[in-house]
């Protein structure tokens, strides 16, 4: 076994661990070696006519997934298309909520079984909790963790960062790379969500990625 083979044994293994405690709090989760199996999985759950809403993600955008439905026969609800205004921005993000389908990632991981997301507006935290039908996220391996307490440390000190940086924000994490809890206009991390347990079981599906994905 070289390294990298090492490497996806131990991403794997990590991988495993996670899926177990999640299925015991009523989550599915299942597991990728890569992005393409992921993807290819997805669109065969797909039912005829569903509506599709996004959450937003870096992920599923490395996956194709969201430039495949905006291309393809799909009612897909894409909010970030182009030529749409803050405000119809908006009214799409609300529309997700009454979707059939809702597809995102999470910040942060734990293999103990927790899912830990900070948002801007609050929509992503939103359909994970409540309105669509079904939900699917894709969790490449460097989102897993080892605890909460990690978990939390992750969203906020790294990926929040990451993307404050990535869309040009004037914020002081920008500048220090981690956390001020800041009063800055330009803050993206308004809402904090914790997710335990999925009510009802098997509402939010966990699609376990062993790639590097997002942020």
């Amino acid at each position: 076994m070289n390294a990298q083979e090492a490497l996806n044994a131990y991403h794997a293994t990590r991988i495993d661990q996670a899926i177990n405690s999640f299925r015991t709090k009523g989550f599915g989760a299942e597991k990728f070696a890569s992005r393409a199996e992921a993807a290819e999985y997805f669109f065969s759950e797909l039912n005829a006519g569903e509506i599709i809403g996004y959450g937003g993600s870096e992920t599923v955008q490395q996956l194709g997934i969201r430039a495949r439905l905006g291309e393809g026969d799909y009612n897909f609800l894409d909010r970030g298309k182009f030529g749409h205004s803050y405000a119809e921005q908006l009214d799409i993000r609300r529309q997700t909520l009454s979707a059939d389908v809702f597809i995102a990632s999470s910040n942060a991981v734990s293999i103990e079984g927790a899912l830990v997301n900070i948002d801007g507006d609050g929509n992503r935290i939103a359909g994970l909790s409540l309105g669509p039908s079904r939900v699917y996220l894709f969790i490449g391996r460097n989102k897993l963790v080892n605890d909460l307490e990690r978990a939390i440390y992750r969203a906020k000190n790294i990926a929040s960062p990451a993307l404050a940086m990535q869309l040009g924000k004037k914020t002081p994490c920008v500048q220090t790379g981690r956390c001020h809890d800041c009063a800055s206009p330009d803050r993206i991390c308004s809402h904090l969500s914790i997710i335990e347990r999925c009510n009802p079981p098997g509402r939010i599906q966990l699609l376990f990625i062993n790639e590097e994905l997002g942020l």
